[in-house]
């Protein structure tokens, strides 16, 4: 039998060798979407270096490996350089012309506060302009204050909700974000969400809006998270409809331009 497809909205493939590629497209990644990251915080020089990697060499390591490779660049609010952010910003757009460059991302909250806030707030604006979607980082420390305080900015933005995958939700922020019309994303990873938990959600809340992504390539992951997930959520007795949706459908229709007929041929 062939491995369910999937589609990951949410990894870095700088961290991920081109063997461990490989492999994930062997057990049936068909796209990804490689974020921004938060590492290696530094000058506005060196964040323009990172953008140019993800779209000229992570997206060719992705696409040798048989993934269709998509990009999402932004400012991550870890790494805010202390020069430089106008310049980046007035830069971003112009690595929209390749269509390899589909969302904003990892945008959001990290710390809080003004300078966060205030470079979140350009960014939406941006992505409205653009017509692009945002991926949206929460932290693990105060996740559910930082998620109120999110959906307060995205509240006075004029960017739709349901153009916004907010990532590493928890049991706790899922009927926040779902209530106000964004994508939940749920992250499978150590000190996250597990398996067994994201299994109760879907069961609990279906997957109208709930994506499964892996953040893998940074920190603790696991890099078969998402082909087990398909597996696991199978044998819980989740109807192969959800499993699809959850992710592969939803993935899909949440990018827009990427359409789940020609992933799989």
């Amino acid at each position: 039998m062939d491995p369910p497809a999937f589609v990951d909205l949410h990894l870095h493939a700088e961290g991920i060798s081109d063997q461990d590629l490989a492999t994930l497209a062997f057990f049936g990644m068909k796209a990804a979407v490689t974020c921004a990251s938060d590492a290696g915080a530094g000058t506005a020089a060196e964040l323009r270096r990172h953008w140019d990697d993800l779209v000229a060499i992570q997206s060719q390591r992705l696409k040798m490996a048989g993934i269709r490779p998509l990009v999402a660049l932004g400012v991550h609010p870890a790494r805010i350089p202390w020069h430089g952010v106008d310049d980046l910003l007035h830069r971003l757009p112009r690595y929209f012309d390749d269509p390899k460059v589909v969302a904003l991302g990892e945008l959001g909250l990290h710390e809080g506060g003004n300078r966060e806030e205030e470079l979140l707030a350009r960014q939406l604006r941006l992505a409205v302009s653009l017509r692009r979607p945002v991926i949206v980082h929460t932290p693990a420390r105060e996740k559910l204050a930082r998620t109120r305080r999110l959906l307060a900015i995205l509240k006075s933005s004029a960017l739709p909700p349901e153009r916004v995958l907010i990532d590493h939700v928890s049991e706790e922020t899922l009927p926040l974000v779902r209530g106000f019309g964004c994508w939940a994303g749920l992250t499978l990873q150590p000190g996250a969400i597990d398996v067994e938990a994201a299994s109760s959600l879907l069961r609990k809340n279906g997957a109208e809006r709930i994506v499964l992504t892996s953040d893998i390539g940074e920190g603790a992951t696991d890099l078969l998270a998402l082909p087990k997930a398909a597996e696991a959520l199978r044998e819980a007795g989740l109807s192969a409809d959800l499993c699809r949706r959850a992710l592969l459908e939803g993935p899909s229709a949440f990018l827009g331009s990427v359409q789940v007929s020609e992933l799989l041929h």
